[in-house]
């Protein structure tokens, strides 16, 4: 029993989603969990016998000593951080808030300190965000309760139009709530159709497209030529359709928050060969030359891969319609310290500069494709994405020259 006991404190504490540091009485960790060694960025069995102190910024330090020693003299289970702005250190020098709970053993008259610590720097975040919107509203209720002060005072002086102005202000309060209302049912209405239409579509354009394939299968050979332009014209139609659809589809999962990052470790070059073949064969862009290249091929990342195949998927897109076939694409990954760089560069008609700034602005589309099929969609799209990956996108281009988009994306997902 004993050494089930001891099978299950070990899994407990390797795998706690919750930092534990383990520390003699001279403040020198004995044990680190990996949760811990992830949150301060260091590897396993770095912070082995190193001070606690090298977990603190350099300038309380020297305090931290002396509240330890304090401690260490009267040990009791408490919290530190809660309600206060309570700073850690990561191995690369960083700051973030965290909130900490003691706890203490003794084992052969050697006292030992148990530190359970949580980053908290998100829920900061979203405390502050909150407090400062208060403020803000409470500020406006203010403004607003003095005008409306004021105006009570100047009605108080037009008896005869003091009832005729309350209902006035009741009626355009309700007419407000009224407009409310009417925008939430707008909205609501708008993710079911886009719902409905997306999935409702499918069916029929799926038929269309089968039978299609069969008009080419059993008309005459002698007829096929005259035919075959017009079947054609269907299936990139119907594609085009359903290109429209998809994207619609998915902009409204995104904004609804209805899909949650799935993140798992894989190999990112081999990733990205997969993906360049399975869109050649999907995409039938068999003339245009899509290249790939990567500092090494062994390097691997904890993200969603689902995610990233749908991002590099609307990047590529877009260099296939925009860029000549008899020019390459190139599709590249390096690696940098916590992040790595997905690059897609095409060397097509580029986007004009003045234009530039409403790239990612939903359904814009520069004024040199025009002529070419798009919603307008993919890029926002691709932005949404990006934030459920805590990654960011830049580019470069010049009008005829081509354009160069940058994903950033973190190493490993935290969700």
């Amino acid at each position: 029993m004993v050494g089930k006991d001891q099978v299950i404190l070990k899994a407990l504490f390797e795998h706690a989603s919750l930092g534990i540091i383990i520390c003699d009485n001279e403040g020198k960790m004995q044990m680190v969990n990996p949760f811990a060694e992830r949150i301060f960025g260091f590897e396993s069995g770095e912070m082995d016998l190193q001070d606690i102190e090298i977990l603190l910024p350099a300038k309380i330090r020297t305090k931290h000593i002396g509240h330890r020693k304090n401690y260490m003299q009267n040990p009791s289970p408490r919290s530190m951080g809660a309600g206060m702005n309570l700073m850690a250190m990561r191995k690369d020098g960083s700051e973030f808030f965290v909130e900490v709970s003691l706890s203490y053993y003794e084992v052969n008259n050697h006292l030992y300190v148990v530190s359970f610590i949580n980053d908290i720097t998100e829920n900061k975040k979203i405390k502050d965000k909150l407090q400062e919107q208060t403020e803000e509203l409470e500020k406006k209720i203010d403004e607003r309760t003095k005008e409306l002060s004021q105006a009570l005072i100047e009605l108080s002086h037009s008896n005869d139009d003091l009832e005729s102005e309350i209902q006035q202000r009741i009626e355009s309060e309700k007419k407000v709530q009224e407009s409310l209302e009417k925008e939430k049912e707008l909205s609501e209405l708008k993710s079911r159709f886009v719902s409905m239409a997306s999935h409702e579509f499918r069916t029929p354009l799926g038929g269309i497209l089968s039978s299609n394939s069969l008009i080419e299968k059993y008309i005459g050979l002698e007829k096929f030529d005259k035919t075959k332009k017009h079947t054609d014209t269907i299936r990139k139609s119907v594609k085009g359709l359903t290109s429209i659809l998809n994207d619609f589809l998915s902009l409204d999962k995104l904004e609804q928050k209805k899909i949650t990052p799935n993140a798992h470790l894989f190999n990112l070059p081999q990733f990205l060969r997969n993906f360049v073949r399975e869109f050649q064969d999907i995409q039938a862009t068999e003339y245009h030359e899509i290249e790939t290249q990567f500092e090494n091929d062994s390097f691997e990342v904890y993200q969603d891969s689902e995610m990233i195949k749908n991002i590099l998927t609307n990047l590529l897109s877009n260099s296939v319609k925009y860029s000549p076939k008899d020019r390459p694409i190139i599709i590249s990954a390096s690696l940098s310290g916590k992040t790595f760089t997905l690059k897609v560069q095409d060397f097509g008609i580029g986007i004009p500069e003045s234009e530039q700034k409403h790239l990612f602005e939903r359904f814009f589309r520069a004024g040199n494709v025009t002529n070419i099929q798009g919603t307008g969609l993919g890029l926002s799209i691709v932005v949404k994405y990006l934030e459920y990956l805590n990654g960011h996108i830049n580019f470069e281009s010049a009008q005829d020259v081509g354009t160069t988009f940058k994903v950033i994306l973190p190493k490993e997902l935290i969700v």
